[in-house]
């Protein structure tokens, strides 16, 4: 069975949006440069102790998100601490201060997108690595930023080896191998039309580039689950099927779920995994292939990973602006998404116009309902939570969107005297002492707010 560096099932791995290109001004227009990321690390360690986390940086690169793919060697200059030489000195200081914070600090990339203006667009173009038309000239996909979008053939970027070149060069310039993850978005097979290459000879070579990056000792995690048929039947609607219509008639017309998830077992996790079938949740267990159910009922059982990034895009980058709806996503999604992955899943039924699961040690999952049991004693009801931390049993949340008073079940306690503490920026403050009698504790939690639950000090 294939082990990763990280538990992804257990760890609170997240994006962070840092900058965009302004091209008409040749600028980048920064959201959260390196000094001010490393506050929000600092702030979700303090709320979230106790947890493992890994941040993907976002337009990190160039002049921000999206730009240079498939290159990933120029750090962008505009996210430097002003006391540093260069962005590249400050991008290692935050990977090192970022680990005192129990957070690894990595990278969101791209391999399957490429520009004219990348720098290498001329080698990519002359070595097939690009995806043609018929008439054998790169094809123009999509339109990002104001810039034409090409699609990388995996095939000709391996052989190549601008592939192996560009990603050695990523490693030099950045502290990836030393993270041990690297996130690479929108990392889907395309076929190329002259030469024309078949979806088995892409994945492939995928798979080669995944083996190369794992021998170098990083994980790769990514965007979706990739099952891909030929000629893209199972996504109708992608804008490369314009191009596909030019050369193939009829097209193809199929469903995801009838082809293969063709990266398991090499990508670790993704963010959307919408298609996952009932039956994959059963099949593939967390620590193989974890990540965020989403767009369809089953998110409501089984819950998924927090990205982060929107709550700062949304809130910006200052704590206290963000730290309500961060502690929310975390307790509501994240936590659950911990607690359920430790135990193994039996069974997944319809129930209504959901879903619910049954798990090991009397565990079941709601969906409908958004509620956790074990053994009929309630961990979650909506969005009131109290779910241990992690899987010793001995520092549990707490957390009411409306606010509960009252006893709340505990069953998975391995203690009774407990010291309860409010979470804050600050960090835990100490609210009292209860005692753990029966299964059930008693606390009061305001609206909106997280308690920390630990066993007491003997």
């Amino acid at each position: 069975m294939k082990k990763w560096n990280y538990d992804y099932s257990q760890t609170f791995w997240m994006k962070m949006f840092l900058a965009i290109p302004d091209y008409p001004n040749r600028k980048s227009k920064v959201f959260i440069n390196f000094e001010q990321a490393l506050e929000i690390i600092k702030a979700a360690d303090t709320l979230t102790r106790g947890v493992p986390k890994i941040v993907y940086l976002v337009g990190w690169q160039g002049l921000g998100h999206d730009d240079c793919f498939p290159e990933m060697d120029v750090i962008n200059e505009a996210l430097k601490r002003g006391c540093d030489a260069s962005a590249r000195e400050s991008l290692f200081w935050l990977y090192e201060e970022a680990k005192k914070y129990g957070t690894v600090v990595s990278f969101h990339g791209n391999l399957s997108d490429a520009y004219t203006e990348t720098p290498s667009f001329p080698e990519l173009a002359a070595a097939n690595a690009l995806v043609n038309d018929k008439s054998g000239a790169p094809a123009v996909i999509e339109v990002f930023n104001g810039r034409n979008a090409y699609k990388v053939s995996y095939r000709g970027y391996l052989e190549s080896g601008l592939f192996k070149r560009q990603w050695d060069s990523f490693c030099e310039a950045t502290p990836v191998r030393e993270s041990g993850t690297v996130h690479l978005d929108n990392f889907c097979l395309a076929q190329s039309l002259s030469p024309r290459t078949s979806i088995e000879e892409e994945d492939r070579a995928r798979n080669e580039m995944l083996d190369y990056i794992s021998s170098l000792g990083i994980d790769v995690t990514t965007e979706y689950t990739y099952r891909e048929q030929e000629w893209r039947a199972d996504t109708p609607e992608h804008p490369i099927r314009k191009l596909y219509a030019t050369a193939v008639d009829p097209l193809p017309v199929g469903r995801p779920e009838d082809a293969p998830i063709r990266t398991l077992g090499r990508i670790a996790a993704s963010w959307w995994t919408s298609s996952l079938t009932a039956q994959d949740c059963l099949e593939v267990p967390p620590y193989l292939y974890s990540g965020r159910i989403t767009d369809t009922k089953l998110l409501e059982v089984f819950y998924g990973a927090v990205h982060g990034e929107d709550i700062w895009m949304d809130k910006g980058w200052e704590p206290e602006k963000w730290q309500s709806e961060f502690l929310h996503q975390f307790c509501t999604m994240q936590l659950p998404y911990f607690y359920l992955n430790r135990h193994k899943r039996l069974s997944l039924e319809p129930d209504g116009e959901g879903w619910t699961a049954e798990f090991s040690d009397g565990v079941r999952s709601i969906g409908r309902s958004s509620r956790i049991e074990k053994d009929g004693k309630v961990l979650k009801d909506g969005n009131d939570v109290l779910l241990p931390l992690n899987a010793d049993n001995r520092t549990f949340i707490a957390y009411s969107e409306k606010g509960k008073k009252g006893e709340w079940d505990i069953p998975d306690a391995v203690f009774s005297d407990a010291d309860i503490f409010r979470v804050t920026l600050e960090g835990s403050v100490p609210t009292g002492k209860t005692r753990i009698n029966g299964g059930r504790i008693t606390l009061e939690c305001a609206p909106g707010e997280t308690l920390r639950i630990e066993a007491a000090e003997e």
